[in-house]
């Protein structure tokens, strides 16, 4: 299929299961030309695939995931049916855009990975089997990956900026964890690895063969859903102190008050609150297009294309909760916080100690708020993999 490891050339992989042409065209937005039929450049999207020796020496250790030699990404990257991918080489895979998945990539970020060297000559490559010989699958599970790579590393910046605010600031309030966050995390990662070692979501020994995910991922989906319908409550009731606060100065202790009545957490429950929010909305955003890609994945004639529908509004969706959060958190590090006057003249301990509570909160909020920034994303969707002489496939994070 790919001609490698003799032909050290990139191919464009049609992601609808076209067939290509012979000729190259103009570069393709995110690297490479497209091929060209009867002299114009087909419709549609294609992935473009190239590859180059690995390093002799490389002490970088970049690896994300490690694949077996018989995963379905390895299948994907064979040069025949059979076959495994050739070893000593590191593949590089770039989507032209995120088929919709793009909110979450905004929301996460996107490293840039390692520009392929030197110029490749492109070769259109024609399916030969339904769902077998053509990029949609190929393109998924590079999408699904990207995706993952960008958000995991994401969400772990956020949470562990989050934790330092709160120790350094707030040490009196309780980072308690939700345990259903820290099981659908570890749910989606082995989703994740299902995908790309199968092709499918993992089928436990009760389920049928109708497609049915495993129950662990099952439970992690019923958990989101709890979880993102009480992230929602806290919002809207966070937003509601906002709106009613004082714009020109609002009593420390009262707000923080007003912020900890919402859902009976108290202002020490807040920032774990906070927390809590931030990462169930990004785990639900990963769940949704996992589970989607899932789907596609099982009806392999689909064009990749076909996802953008599936997961586009849900996925703007959570990506505007966090946008909510993180605007909520910025209104309140400039609102205005004041000391009660009935605390005042005859106990001035009060008047300082409330004074510095408000500031320790106004600091909070304002670390909170930058952590939740959404880093900014070039558009591309690139991963790379290296193939091993074991066979195995080594899932590289960007550089």
């Amino acid at each position: 299929m790919l001609g490698q490891p003799d032909d050290p050339r990139g191919i464009v992989l049609p992601l609808d299961g076209r067939p290509g042409g012979t000729e190259t065209g103009a570069p393709e937005r995110n690297g490479g030309p497209r091929p060209l039929r009867n002299g114009t450049p087909p419709p549609g999207p294609a992935l473009l695939l190239s590859w180059t020796p690995t390093p002799a020496v490389d002490n970088d250790d970049r690896t994300w995931a490690t694949l077996s030699a018989s995963s379905e990404l390895a299948r994907r990257l064979a040069p025949d049916a059979g076959r495994a991918p050739a070893a000593g080489l590191t593949f590089r895979l770039a989507l032209p855009e995120a088929f919709g998945a793009e909110p979450l990539l905004r929301l996460a970020g996107g490293e840039t990975a390692a520009a392929a060297p030197g110029s490749s000559a492109l070769v259109p490559v024609a399916p030969t089997a339904p769902g077998d010989r053509h990029g949609a699958g190929l393109g998924l599970l590079t999408l699904t990956t990207a995706a993952e790579i960008a958000a995991t590393g994401t969400q772990t910046r956020v949470l562990d900026e989050l934790t330092a605010a709160v120790d350094q600031l707030a040490p009196s309030c309780v980072m308690r964890l939700d345990s259903r966050l820290r099981a659908a995390e570890e749910s989606l990662r082995e989703a994740q690895t299902e995908l790309l070692e199968r092709g499918s979501l993992v089928v436990d020994g009760d389920a049928t063969d109708s497609g049915s995910p495993s129950r662990g991922l099952e439970t992690a989906v019923a958990n989101l859903s709890v979880l993102r319908h009480q992230t929602h409550a806290w919002i809207a009731g966070w937003e509601r102190v906002v709106a009613g606060a004082d714009p020109s100065g609002t009593p420390g202790l009262a707000l923080r008050d007003a912020l900890g009545e919402v859902g009976k957490l108290g202002w020490t429950g807040f920032p774990a609150a906070v927390h809590g929010a931030y990462q169930a909305l990004v785990l639900d955003a990963r769940r949704i297009l996992l589970t989607a890609a899932d789907h596609l994945l099982r009806a392999p004639n689909r064009p990749l294309t076909a996802l953008r529908p599936l997961v586009e509004s849900d996925l703007a969706g959570r990506a505007a909760d966090v946008a909510r959060l993180h605007r909520l958190l910025t209104t309140l590090s400039t609102l205005p916080q004041t000391v009660r006057k009935r605390s005042g003249g005859m106990m001035p301990n009060l008047i300082a100690d409330q004074a510095a509570a408000n500031a320790r909160s106004q600091a909070l909020f304002t670390r909170m708020a930058n952590a939740l920034r959404s880093p900014v994303w070039d558009g591309r969707v690139v991963v790379e993999v290296r193939s091993l002489d074991s066979g195995e496939l080594q899932v590289l994070r960007p550089v």
